[in-house]
């Protein structure tokens, strides 16, 4: 069957093949909501032949399970633990940047082709959590690239979360080293997360004291990854991308509060030009599109900031060089020097006296390894983008668009499971 749009008729025809991949079961897993203190029963709807899954949709696309590659996002949002797919072909270097740099979502590896694998709900992303699910899937039976959050990269790479003493996934610099302008970077290494997680959880038998053993010693390695089938020698930096929303949204954010704390009535103005606010929700911060706006009218915060003296034009060039950056890797391709643009903008945000996060680290020491490793390994020169864990957190208003419409039940419903496991699969017929 071709690549081509699948009519309404198809769509049952589809979505009975997709049901006999999947099944349920009720698991003992840790809840996300209030009250709850101890493990609760939840039914999850899982994929239990997931390598058959892929090579039917592979079929169904056209080609050869070597002209793709597999990218498993996990994310929770609106009240759902989602495992998702992208099977995506592999790079060819062809999408501009002009797509944009949501752009994603229109390709193989965006939400219009994403697939759910696994869905249980009202459940944290604990490692108990995902140990029993990924178990469920047998995710170690498939290659795949790792298309995180930091929050959920740490988890399941066995790490503590980023208030801990080492928290980058990438490397084992401590974070009080990140604003150091001599740091020297060690990579993590599998291997070296597996050998650190066993000294630590060795030391945890012998603690004796009621207060946690804290794991700086151990690189702040605290479980074992939960990928068993790579080697040893299997470098971070090579399996799990700089992850472009999260950074874009977190920079974007922190300059915008920095200039808000030093010019007020200069920030409010500005993005009150652009009619665009911050919501309440959401912590407070602006989303990607007002972000992205943000960032292309830079001349009229110039403009506002004129007279604001040498702090003033610290802030906008701090702006000016990250949207440098955005435009050189964010996007499908990378365009221009884009190592160039991340030094600049390393030199530009170390004039403002902030101290480094764990995603201004992840831009100026991680992006460039990341996107030089990719594209010597597929010969090719696509940017974040195309890497983005952005499609698996766009899921979630989709999902919910469609459970809303005649699906949705309460936890303790009679009904529960089989209808998850129904506006599962009838999701899944939807984005192939």
């Amino acid at each position: 069957m071709g690549r081509g749009s699948v009519k309404s008729g198809a769509i049952d025809i589809l979505r009975v093949r997709d049901r006999s991949f999947f099944l349920t079961v009720v698991l003992d897993l840790d809840s996300s909501l209030k009250g709850d203190t101890s493990k609760v029963k939840r039914s999850v709807v899982y994929c239990h032949d997931l390598t058959g899954l892929i090579d039917h949709v592979i079929e169904f696309r056209g080609g050869s399970v070597g002209e793709y590659m597999i990218k498993v996002g996990i994310d929770g949002g609106g009240s759902f633990q989602k495992f998702c797919v992208n099977i995506i072909r592999t790079p060819d270097a062809t999408a501009k940047y002009s797509e944009g740099t949501f752009a994603s979502k229109f390709v193989d590896g965006g939400e219009k082709k994403l697939l759910i694998i696994a869905i249980v709900e009202a459940v944290t992303a604990s490692y108990d959590n995902l140990t029993a699910i990924l178990d469920l899937l047998g995710i170690d039976r498939v290659d795949f690239l790792a298309a995180f959050d930091m929050k959920l990269a740490n988890v399941f790479f066995g790490l503590g979360p980023h208030s801990s003493a080492c928290p980058c996934p990438w490397c084992e610099l401590p974070k009080n080293q990140f604003s150091n302008p001599d740091r020297v970077i060690v990579l993590r290494t599998l291997g070296g997360i597996r050998k650190n997680a066993a000294e630590y959880e060795a030391a945890v038998q012998k603690h004796e004291r009621a207060k946690p053993l804290s794991a700086p010693a151990f690189k702040s390695c605290t479980h074992q990854p939960l990928t068993k089938n790579l080697p040893d020698e299997t470098l971070i930096i090579d399996i799990l991308p700089d992850m472009e929303l999260q950074i874009f949204l977190g920079i974007t954010n922190r300059l915008y509060d920095l200039l808000l704390r030093g010019f007020s009535v200069k920030a409010n103005s500005w993005s009150e030009h652009l009619a665009i606010r911050r919501p309440p929700m959401h912590g407070g911060e602006f989303n990607g599109q007002q972000c992205k706006r943000l960032l292309e009218n830079i001349p009229v915060l110039e403009e506002l900031l004129e007279n604001a003296g040498e702090s003033g034009l610290r802030i906008v060039n701090a702006f000016s060089t990250f949207n440098d950056v955005r435009h050189s890797c964010f996007g499908m391709t990378v365009q221009g020097d884009y190592k160039d643009s991340i030094d600049k903008f390393e030199i530009a945000y170390r004039e403002l006296g902030l101290q480094f996060t764990s995603k201004c680290h992840a831009v100026v020491d991680h992006i460039s390894q990341f996107l030089e490793r990719q594209g010597d390994m597929f010969d090719c020169e696509n940017g974040l983008g195309f890497w983005s864990e952005q499609a698996s957190e766009s899921v979630h208003s989709d999902f919910k668009s469609l459970s809303d419409n005649g699906y949705k039940r309460d936890l303790n419903h009679s009904a529960y499971a089989v209808n998850l496991l129904r506006c599962t699969t009838t999701y899944n017929s939807r984005h192939r």
